[in-house]
């Protein structure tokens, strides 16, 4: 965290500005009471999100032509407003966001946010290629208003913030997918309010909708059919049906992605120090003995041998039939990392 609050008044604004310029890149901040100015940054990384929250006095930032020139950085910014009133303005277009709305702008092209009073946002920096497919016509959702009260934008401004809040607790392993499920949640929202979403098949992007939910929930012990059908407001039967082509279900989707979490933190030493029953328990599971089976059934070696040879540690007896397992967990670990790529 960075503040202005140990700061002498006549530096303030002039500290506030280069640790703007410092994080975010190629920003001009400006304002009329210099001295009295307060502000405070929180900034982090997930993976390739860089995420912020900014909590300062009346201020305007300004990305300049020049500006835009001199970074070579390709972002999507989206700014979640938690309290105060923001305006963003970006070409010819402008959007006022209040409390629970948030708006998509453009790093690449030239842009003005302007605070009338004090303020608090959440910033996230998303890469444009993690959001941007041939589904989505993305300057049709550029400086749009989203409310974080309804729909898939109240998911998606949700999981933002409460994955900015979390952030100490999570596990340098599970990064890429917290990153990857901003960008998918983000890019969902857009669909859903995108007229394009007609030229794109029902099941599929239903599909998505349940999937980007189930990440976000996967912790929950209690996520189930019903309680996905009653978020997104289908009924159970759909929800099969739309996993049908897929060849599984709800279910063993549900299963096999908690079993492959487990085994990313049974083999970080940073959960060294974690029991796998633990690991079990935070990952959605209530049952010792249920997870073990269905953790040999799914990857051939039990949680425990797995942890022992994925840290390097030796199984004794030192088996031919026990090194086969730990050849296989190894392959088993390649393949996944591919696949989840």
């Amino acid at each position: 965290m960075i503040s202005t609050l140990d700061v002498e008044p006549r530096e303030k604004f002039a500290f506030w500005q280069n640790t703007l310029w410092n994080l975010c890149g190629n920003l001009r901040s400006e304002t009329q009471a210099d001295s009295s100015f307060q502000g405070k940054i929180e900034f982090a990384k997930i993976s390739d999100v860089k995420i912020a929250k900014l909590t300062a006095s009346p201020h305007r930032i300004l990305r300049t032509p020049i500006f835009v020139k001199r970074d070579n950085n390709d972002f999507l910014k989206v700014a979640l407003q938690i309290k105060g009133i923001s305006t963003f303005e970006q070409g010819n277009r402008k959007v006022v966001l209040a409390p629970h709305e948030w708006s998509i702008y453009d790093t690449k092209q030239p842009y003005r946010v302007s605070v009338p009073n004090g303020t608090e946002t959440l910033l996230a920096l998303v890469p444009r290629e993690n959001v941007a497919t041939q589904r989505i016509h993305l300057d049709h959702h550029l400086m749009r208003k989203f409310s974080g009260k309804m729909g898939m934008a109240k998911l998606a401004l949700q999981f933002m913030v409460s994955a900015f809040d979390e952030i100490p607790g999570i596990a340098p392993g599970a990064e890429w997918e917290i990153a990857g499920a901003i960008s998918s949640l983000i890019r969902l929202t857009m669909l859903d309010a995108s007229e394009d979403q007609m030229e794109v098949s029902l099941p599929q992007v239903w599909r998505d909708r349940i999937k980007a939910y189930i990440v976000s929930h996967l912790r929950d012990p209690e996520l189930s059919i019903d309680q996905i059908a009653a978020a997104l407001n289908c009924t159970k039967r759909y929800v099969h049906k739309v996993f049908q082509c897929e060849g599984t279900s709800v279910s063993e989707s549900i299963l096999r992605m908690r079993l492959v979490r487990c085994r990313e933190d049974l083999g970080n030493p940073a959960r060294s120090r974690s029991s796998i029953t633990e690991i079990a328990y935070s990952w959605g599971f209530n049952n010792p003995a249920h997870f073990s089976k269905a953790f040999r059934d799914e990857f051939q070696v039990s949680p425990s041998s797995f942890r022992m040879e994925s840290q390097g540690a030796s199984v004794s007896p030192q088996s031919a039939e026990t090194k086969k397992r730990g050849v296989a967990a190894q392959l088993l670990r390649l393949r996944e990392a591919r696949m989840l790529q």
